[in-house]
């Protein structure tokens, strides 16, 4: 009985992201989560610049709740949606991926420690933690071509409206 509850509470969302050309993803626990086909930030700036798009950056992670929440109710909507795929590169940074890294980066933290980062969510972290001055997931950034923030930075708040807004004023300024 178990299974098909999950079966059940998945199936409409791999139906509609499969009508809808979504990317899903599924964790090591059988949950399905939007998925993103950019997973690497340098990959997605590049991407960015030979689109002339912003590109709109998803700190997220595997085990992240909110995450699952905000992708349920802000960005399967419609509009939102329309608005990512064809106004955005979208990269998604899951700050618990345990995939080692190829080497070891050594950086130095504000306060001069020195620390090892040996996975791709130790990086992704650390790029949220250093560049965006956060450690929550979920937490989305719109930046320009040179990785500056084009609008206030988006924590996890289910409101469309409001993401909508913070999409539209990114764009805005990207085309400034």
């Amino acid at each position: 009985q178990e299974m098909w509850d999950i079966v059940n509470e998945c199936f409409p969302r791999v139906l509609k992201a499969a009508v809808s050309g979504d990317v899903l993803a599924m964790d090591e626990a059988g949950r399905f989560y939007l998925g993103a086909l950019i997973v690497n930030f340098e990959e997605g700036m590049k991407l960015g610049a030979k689109l002339n798009k912003p590109v709109l950056v998803d700190f997220s992670g595997y085990g992240c709740v909110n995450c699952r929440k905000m992708e349920a109710a802000v960005l399967t909507n419609p509009e939102i949606k329309d608005m990512i795929d064809n106004d955005f590169v979208m990269v998604t940074l899951m700050v618990d991926d345990k995939k080692a890294l190829p080497q070891p980066i050594t950086v130095k933290e504000k306060d001069g420690q020195e620390r090892t980062l040996r996975t791709y969510g130790d990086k992704w972290s650390y790029l949220q933690r250093t560049k965006f001055g956060a450690n929550a997931q979920p937490y989305y950034v719109i930046l320009d071509g040179y990785a500056k923030p084009l609008n206030f930075a988006f924590p996890y708040e289910e409101d469309v409206p409001k993401f909508q807004q913070f999409l539209k004023t990114g764009i805005e300024n990207y085309k400034k």
